[in-house]
């Protein structure tokens, strides 16, 4: 299986940011992103599922597009959301429409009669995204890497499904990993960011709102400066 992959250096003055699993909630993302207030050398790296679960996924899609659109350094991973529903389009029509409808994401899609299909600027950016990221200082995969697998940077169905995750700094070249997927406690994640984990967890499971103190908040982890900027779910 083809990897996709990328390497981004740092930009001079600017912050290195990432922020965890969106899971549809397009309010909550516009409030992390005017709190963070993207500058022109900064990059951001958002670790995928974006679709699923909360109320607007296409309201999530159209901005990351947009933001796509005014800066070259954001980019983007794979979930494994994103993953099985661009896998499930190669199907009946039957199946996509089910799991359209599950994931309520039917406006994704444009209907000419009996006949739909995925919008071409979702398709595209579905498309477009990547199974891991590399820079000077850290990766960024949605689910973790396989550590004990000879190939853990081919193994795809780890970097996508994998749920425990462990640090290997040796097999990781010594660089931190940043990812998402398995909800994790906001205690555990700012433990990790202040003591500089080699394993970074930032699924703080926004999605799940306001039910848990510990849990509802969409983060995005500034790593050049090591702090963890924390926005709770504003969604109705």
């Amino acid at each position: 299986m083809a990897i996709k992959k990328k390497y981004v250096s740092p930009i001079k003055g600017g912050r290195q940011l990432v922020i965890g699993d969106v899971h549809g909630c397009s309010r909550t993302l516009k409030a992390l992103l005017e709190e963070i207030n993207l500058q022109e050398n900064d990059q951001l790296i958002f670790v995928g599922d974006y679709i699923n679960k909360g109320p607007d996924s296409k309201g999530v899609l159209d901005l990351l597009i947009g933001l796509r659109k005014k800066n070259n350094n954001v980019f983007f991973i794979k979930g494994n959301n994103e993953s099985y529903f661009y896998k499930t389009l190669k199907k009946s029509g039957e199946r996509i429409l089910k799991l359209a409808r599950r994931y309520q994401v039917e406006d994704l899609f444009k209907y000419e009669g009996s006949k739909f299909s995925l919008r071409k600027r979702y398709r595209k950016f579905l498309k477009s995204t990547y199974n891991y990221i590399e820079s000077d200082a850290f990766y960024v995969v949605h689910a973790g890497f396989d550590f004990k697998s000879e190939i853990p940077f081919y193994d795809t169905y780890s970097m996508l499904w994998m749920r425990n995750f462990k640090a290997n700094k040796k097999r990781q070249h010594f660089k931190p990993v940043i990812h998402g997927h398995k909800i994790t406690s906001i205690k555990e994640i700012r433990k990790a960011v202040k003591n500089q984990k080699y394993d970074l967890p930032i699924d703080n499971g926004c999605v799940l709102g306001k039910k848990n103190r510990n849990y509802g908040r969409l983060l995005c982890l500034d790593f050049s400066n090591n702090k963890l900027i924390e926005q709770e779910n504003v969604e109705v």
